[in-house]
């Protein structure tokens, strides 16, 4: 079974997070409401950057992951410049022995006036196939 687990301040990693889940045939849930006991062949980690790094709520949840619980994790977010959540959840999962694809989603997210609008329908179309192709194409 796949999992989408997101932190949003704004919403727009959660909107990506509704995308991501119609994709991986799966249910969009809060890190923090995400229960621990749970456990995930792919397990999609949204991520968004806030001042540099991701939100320090869903970096305890990462750190507080274990090996068992998953099978790899796949990176998505938004950010309004070109940074991504993939190195720092790599830097916290790895070397737990937590697998962290290369291959993430990535898209710019609405910031006071920085582009405004987005992630857009075209964007939400994108991470939907990009978590479908993930899963081998089921969902």
């Amino acid at each position: 079974m796949n999992r989408v687990i997101y932190a949003s301040r704004g919403g727009n990693t959660e909107k990506l997070a509704g995308a991501i889940a119609r994709g991986a045939g799966a249910r969009a849930v809060p890190a923090d409401q995400f229960q621990l006991s749970d456990t995930a062949d792919i397990l999609f980690v949204g991520a968004s950057i806030y001042a540099g790094a991701i939100d320090g709520r869903l970096r305890d949840f990462l750190k507080d992951l274990q090996p068992s619980q998953v099978g790899s994790v796949a990176v998505f977010g938004t950010a309004a410049g070109p940074k991504s959540a993939l190195p720092e959840i790599k830097s916290i999962l790895e070397p737990k022995g937590i697998p962290v694809l290369e291959e993430a989603f990535q898209c710019r997210g609405s910031f006071l006036v920085a582009n405004r609008g987005r992630p857009n329908d075209e964007d939400l179309k994108r991470a939907e196939a990009f978590a479908r192709k993930l899963c081998g194409g089921q969902s």
